[in-house]
């Protein structure tokens, strides 16, 4: 009786051991929020998402003879538009329709380098992420963040070791948006209320 329920047992434990761990990350930056700037008025601004990357993949590599694709687990557009949407917010911006400036935030690159070996691993992220703002003028002011961020270890790159890189990178960008105050003054001055 016991051998009836303990051989499918072990069959099912056997194979979910083989099974092939998840392409997916989770990309999920800390937020960093500026303050806000009492002077802006009622400006309203519009925001878009583009994504200009020939690949939707954040990294292909070989791992275990097989090549692995990861892939975030939403869109990336979506996500840099939701930041960059919160950190205007929070400066003072209303957005929405009709706007007095259109802004677009480009993802140009976002990639990882992942070499793996049997004792070492490298994980190399580049990020690069244009934000571009259009006032109704047609006068137009764009500031692109950039950052590179190495990570190097033992054995083999691990999704969770992948994905870490990728939100210490972008983790990095959101703070430098937060901190950058080039594209609120250029709404500003370009602004009529």
């Amino acid at each position: 009786m016991l051998k009836k329920y303990l051989l499918p047992l072990f069959a099912m434990l056997l194979l979910a051991g083989c099974q092939a761990p998840s392409n997916t990350l989770s990309i999920e930056p800390v937020m960093k929020l500026p303050s806000a700037d009492p002077t802006l008025g009622a400006a309203t601004i519009s925001i878009t998402g583009v994504d200009k990357r020939p690949s939707q993949t954040l990294a292909e590599f070989s791992r275990n003879g097989q090549l692995a694709q990861l892939r975030p687990s939403r869109d990336l557009r979506f996500l840099m538009q939701e930041t960059l949407e919160k950190q205007m917010t929070a400066r003072g911006f209303m957005i929405g329709s009709p706007a007095n400036a259109n802004v677009q935030i480009s993802i140009n690159t976002f990639k990882a380098d992942v070499q793996e070996g049997s004792l070492r691993h490298n994980i190399t992220v580049n990020i690069d992420i244009t934000v571009l703002a259009t006032a109704q003028n047609n006068s137009t002011k764009s500031r692109t963040f950039r950052t590179s961020y190495n990570v190097q270890g033992p054995l083999n790159a691990s999704n969770e070791k992948i994905t870490d890189a990728f939100n210490r990178a972008l983790s990095d960008i959101v703070a430098d948006m937060a901190q950058d105050t080039q594209i609120s003054q250029f709404i500003k001055q370009n602004t009529r209320y």
